[in-house]
């Protein structure tokens, strides 16, 4: 069954003062943990004069989900999981957010925190806005040589997208993106155009 998944629409950073201290909310897409660490990291170069620099996200969904938290140094569970929470409460994935704090001098307790930081985290979600993620097939075409022009016009034409091509003894397997509602389209066209001497299989499906 198709989830319906949410990423955030917009890299935006929001601030919240709370009492003396400050909080900025900083928020990202990120399809993978190498996007995530380079989002983080370039934040805390940023602030890297700052009294922390909270994160977590969520890659994936579902029972193989990544969900990940990290206080950077403020009391355990009153800042990472919040922001975490907040991710999680808006039916967010491939989503990171960091949260940076500056101290104003005046300390906001366990639960101040937690909702300073909750609070940041959910102010920056509201300005990012949430942009639905669309189901991806990763299919793959086994075809013999004389029939690859013919093959890669029809994907073109229906839109998809190639990620791989590999050449054999036996022909050409070509690996390619494409949308669920034109795949059972294309399966026919090139069925007919083929004289069906193709074979298609689905490998897997993702998200964009």
């Amino acid at each position: 069954m198709e989830e319906i998944l949410y990423t955030p629409a917009k890299k935006i950073q929001v601030i919240n003062k709370v009492k003396d201290s400050k909080f900025y909310g900083s928020i990202s897409r990120a399809d993978n943990e190498d996007e995530v660490k380079d989002f983080i990291n370039g934040i805390k170069r940023m602030y890297h004069d700052a009294t922390h620099n909270v994160s977590a996200y969520v890659l994936g969904s579902g029972d193989n989900a990544l969900r990940y938290s990290d206080d950077d140094g403020e009391p355990a569970g009153s800042s990472g999981p919040p922001v975490l929470q907040a991710i999680m409460g808006a039916e967010l994935t491939n989503t990171v957010i960091v949260v940076t704090r500056y101290f104003g001098g005046t300390k906001l307790g366990i639960g101040g925190l937690i909702r300073a930081y909750g609070d940041t985290a959910r102010m920056a979600i509201a300005e990012a806005g949430r942009r639905k993620l669309e189901l991806f097939y990763e299919m793959e075409v086994s075809i013999n040589y004389q029939l690859f022009g013919t093959v890669m016009g029809q994907l073109e034409a229906f839109h998809a997208e190639i990620l791989d091509t590999q050449y054999t003894n036996d022909g050409v397997i070509i690996k390619f993106l494409i949308e669920p509602a034109r795949m059972e389209r294309l399966h026919k066209v090139l069925v007919e155009k083929t004289s069906n001497k193709i074979q298609l299989k689905k490998n897997d499906y993702s998200y964009r």
